[in-house]
This record gives structure tokens, C-alpha cells and sequence, in this order.
């Protein structure tokens, strides 16, 4: 009787300061779920892996050497900030890139191509993948295109994640309201404004694994039962503040059972995810128009694991269905199929 392959070692890699906000918030009587690393560590040992995590924090010279030192064939990077800092994300890719660990999901290049929102619209308009019309203002420049006249446009920071920065405020409908959101975005973020084009329609979330990539069955965000003062955007008023239990995920059949509108849903998520380099996992967040035209808001390399949220969602919903065990496994075989870099020591 053949051996059983053995199963690799992983490290799952993930922020501490996600320990301690979890910590807080159940001191506060919140209800909160287990953190991703603790799901995905469960996971992995009751199918046979060995499973050990490591919590990141500074100093980063200490991190480094834990890095260096650990021996794991495996790093599971869902280690999305340093110390609550999103920008860090890309930078602990880089290290994992240097130090030549194979590692789980997108590498640094296409982390910073992702998360810095005008070097990702600049990409799509170049390789010709649908999305809403922009400009980036920054102090003492303008960058994109000088027709988006049209009211109502949204206004972000250029490099945040979560909807930080996205709120009530966001759009908005004359040139005093842009000016005064984008000083604010300069003045609270430091960052500078994208403002797009606004597109009135569904909130779509695509999810994709694979490499190349399967693109699994849409998420559909229901916004209509925001209050009526708020714009239908997934804000951080809707993701956060308010208690928004009349709002449900869910696969809208009408799209999926539409060939025509899901082959246009499949090209532009494939177009986004080749134009900025993904590799592994992927959520695309788009806007589906009236008329059936989908158009990408963001891309998301290494979404959120969570067992309930919209990527886990997806792939119970696929042809065939994979359990959120079955996804997390996925992940793996992905990232143990990557080649190393063997540096020179010359």
C-alpha cells in the first residue's frame, strides 16, 4: 500500500494587534468571532497539518529573525497591517519574498499595485478593464481625466482599506461638496483623493481562486435598507456604525442565470486580476449597472478568510462547492505549486 504523501508545516502569519482589539471588544460585551488565524490554524490540524502561528509586531528586526528562524514549508500570510497600519501589508510580503519563504496568496508588487488605488486605476484604464471615470487630486497636481464632469462622483483616499475613508460624506453633488471632501481627505489621511465617477447600481463582490483563476459566484450586498440619509454605498456607516441586520449577502440567481451578464462579469474580474499581477485568491469588488455593465471599484488580493464572510460564502456557492476547510486547503496546494527564488550567494 502506497504512503500517504506527507502534509507541509505552515506558520500562519497574522497581525497581534488583531489579538488585542479582540481582546477589547469583548471586555465592551461585543459578540466577535474568532480571529482568522484561530479558524484557519482548527482547519488545518484536524485535516493533518502541523500548524503553528506567529503574530507580527515591532519591532521589525525581531520579526525578521523570527521570520528567518522558523522552518515551517508553509508561511499562511494573512497578515494584512503591522501594528493596525494597513500600508504595512505589502512590506511583510517583501520581507517573506527576501527571506525566500513560500508564502500563501499575492506577492508584494501586486499588494502595492492593489492597495494604492490610483496606481490600480491607471492600470485598469491602460489594459482597458471597466471602471468608473477618475481623477486624483493631490496638492499641487491632478492626475486622469479632465472630462469627468458629471455630478454625483465619490470621493476616497487613495491608499486605505476597510472603507476607511468612505462615509455619508463620500459623494457628493456640486463642486463645493468635492473641494471640501477632498480637503479632507488630504487633511485626515494624508493621502491623495480619488474622485470617480459614481455608478448607480448593485453592489457586487467576485470572488476568485486559482491560478489561472476560477471565478466563483457572485455576492450580492443588499444596500436598500440603509436609512434614507445615506448613499447606497458600503461605507463605513453600513460596514460599522449602524445595526444593519435587515441587509443580507446573498448570490443574486437573476445574474447568475444570466449568461450574458456573468461572461461579462467573468472577463473584467479576469482583466483586473491579470492587469495587477494576482496570484492565488482574490475578491473583486464591482458596481453592476442598470444596464448590465459591470465596472471595478477595487480589487482585494487576500480577502478576509473568515468563515462568514463574502469569500467563504463563494465558494460554498461553487461548482463544486468547497467547504471553508476546503477553501483554506486550496490556498495551500496553490501556494506550495510557487517556485522559489534561489538567490546567489555570490
Amino acid at each position: 500500500m502506497p504512503q500517504a504523501e506527507k502534509k507541509p508545516t505552515i506558520t500562519v502569519l497574522y497581525d497581534a494587534q488583531e489579538k488585542s482589539v479582540r481582546k477589547e471588544e469583548i471586555a465592551e460585551g461585543k459578540k466577535v468571532p474568532e480571529l482568522v488565524s484561530t479558524q484557519i490554524e482548527k482547519v488545518l490540524t484536524k485535516r493533518g497539518y502541523t500548524v503553528k502561528v506567529l503574530a507580527a509586531e515591532a519591532p521589525i528586526k525581531r520579526l525578521v529573525r523570527q521570520l528567518e528562524d522558523d522552518n515551517s514549508d508553509l508561511i499562511f500570510n494573512i497578515c494584512e497591517s503591522l501594528g493596525g497600519a494597513p500600508d504595512e501589508e505589502r512590506r511583510i510580503a517583501a520581507v517573506l519574498e527576501l527571506l525566500e519563504k513560500r508564502f500563501t496568496g499575492s506577492g508584494s508588487l501586486a499588494l502595492t499595485l492593489a492597495t494604492d488605488k490610483s496606481l490600480a486605476k491607471k492600470l485598469f484604464d491602460f489594459h482597458k478593464v471597466r471602471s468608473p471615470d477618475f481623477v486624483i487630486i493631490a496638492p499641487g497636481r491632478v492626475e486622469g481625466n479632465p472630462s469627468l464632469t458629471m455630478f454625483p462622483m465619490i470621493v476616497k483616499p487613495t491608499a486605505m482599506d476597510a472603507s476607511i475613508g468612505i462615509d455619508a460624506k463620500s459623494v457628493v453633488h456640486s463642486v463645493e461638496e468635492l473641494m471640501e471632501r477632498v480637503q479632507y481627505i488630504h487633511n485626515e489621511f494624508h493621502n491623495p483623493a480619488l474622485v470617480e465617477q459614481y455608478i448607480e447600481g448593485r453592489e457586487i463582490y467576485v470572488s476568485m481562486i486559482g491560478n489561472p483563476p476560477q471565478v466563483l459566484p457572485p455576492i450580492e450586498w443588499d444596500l436598500s435598507k440603509l436609512p434614507p440619509d445615506l448613499p447606497r454605498i458600503a461605507g463605513t456607516e453600513a460596514k460599522w456604525d449602524h445595526d444593519f441586520k435587515e441587509a443580507r449577502e446573498f448570490v443574486p440567481r437573476d445574474l447568475t442565470q444570466n449568461e450574458e451578464v456573468m461572461k461579462r462579469i467573468q472577463d473584467v474580474a479576469i482583466n483586473a486580476w491579470n492587469a495587477l499581477l494576482i496570484r492565488d485568491y482574490a475578491r473583486i469588488d464591482m458596481r453592476l449597472s442598470d444596464d448590465g455593465a459591470p465596472y471595478v471599484i477595487e480589487v482585494n488580493p487576500n480577502p478576509w478568510l473568515d468563515s462568514r464572510a463574502e469569500f467563504a460564502m463563494a465558494a460554498r456557492k461553487a461548482t463544486p462547492e468547497m467547504s471553508h476547510g476546503d477553501m483554506i486547503e486550496r490556498i495551500v496546494e496553490l501556494a506550495m505549486a510557487h517556485p522559489i527564488r534561489e538567490r546567489s550567494a555570490i
